[in-house]
């Protein structure tokens, strides 16, 4: 019964694991406005975790966005594994 119940449930965690796809989010939204050549730049203006939560929180708004939590967080994470590499505990 667990079993059969834990397979059946294995589509919806899945698909509760791919509805924020934070690439998907940032290619679609993001990138009108720059390239992730920004990310990467000497003088970029995010230099900590805090920064990076921030800045994604302020483009959400400034481009009237209206994202969930999971889908701004799912950006952060995207933009910290691909190009930031922050620890999220630190400062």
């Amino acid at each position: 019964m667990i079993a059969t119940l834990s397979l059946a449930m294995t589509p919806i965690l899945l698909y509760a694991e791919n509805k924020f796809d934070g690439k998907q989010l940032h290619d679609a939204n993001c990138l009108s406005c720059h390239t992730p050549e920004i990310y990467t730049r000497e003088d970029r203006i995010v230099n900590n975790y805090r920064q990076l939560q921030e800045r994604v929180r302020q483009c959400e708004l400034a481009n009237e966005l209206t994202w969930f939590e999971e889908e701004i967080g799912a950006v952060i994470k995207y933009l910290n594994t691909n190009y930031y590499h922050f620890n999220k505990n630190k400062d």
